[in-house]
């Protein structure tokens, strides 16, 4: 398996199937200013708010990593790019909704981590589940925070416990955000 690009992750990655080890990160003791989410929208076909989900993202982790620094990227990928990593690092074919890096090696002190999400898929499967493209990618960002606190899908059962903590978390935002701001609808 090649080697991650500087952005693409360096520890763990977890989502769907399972968890591949990289290089470690050391992590410093928490201080206000070493809490850090950043957001960076990577494809042009699915306008975001990054503002919006930035701020969405640090409310819910601020609650998730009491006490820890926090060092999270979030990026938003079209869906060649997507299924490029999904390949090269689950095996799997095609793009897939949300991929996450765990990049510390002691989540006692401190949260490291790399979500990557592609709003094609997002807009794809709120059609199936009767939802907004919008609301879908801020669920993949607190699916990913989730898999950043230790949650995991791979077993039924802990993905039934995932699944419940996730659809809170989205129900919450609903109501301290407008996640229709989230994003607005591309005109191709």
């Amino acid at each position: 398996m090649s080697q991650p690009t500087k952005s693409i992750a360096r520890n763990k990655i977890s989502h769907p199937s399972r968890i591949i080890p990289h290089k470690h990160v050391t992590c410093l003791p928490m201080t206000p200013e070493s809490n850090q989410i950043e957001v960076r929208n990577r494809q042009r076909k699915w306008p975001l708010n990054t503002a919006v989900i930035q701020a969405i993202a640090a409310w819910v982790s601020a609650s998730l990593f009491k006490d820890l620094e926090t060092d999270i990227s979030i990026q938003f990928l079209s869906p060649d790019r997507m299924a490029s990593i999904n390949q090269e690092y689950l095996g799997h074919e095609g793009p897939t909704d949300v991929i996450t890096f765990d990049l510390c090696d002691d989540p006692a002190l401190c949260m490291t981590g790399e979500i990557l999400i592609c709003p094609e898929v997002a807009a794809s499967q709120s059609e199936e589940f009767g939802t907004t493209w919008q609301e879908e990618t801020v669920r993949y960002v607190i699916h990913g925070l989730l898999h950043l606190k230790g949650f995991d899908d791979l077993e039924p059962e802990k993905r039934r416990i995932m699944k419940q903590h996730e659809n809170r978390w989205v129900k919450k935002a609903k109501t301290g955000f407008d996640l229709s701001e989230a994003g607005t609808v591309s005109g191709s």
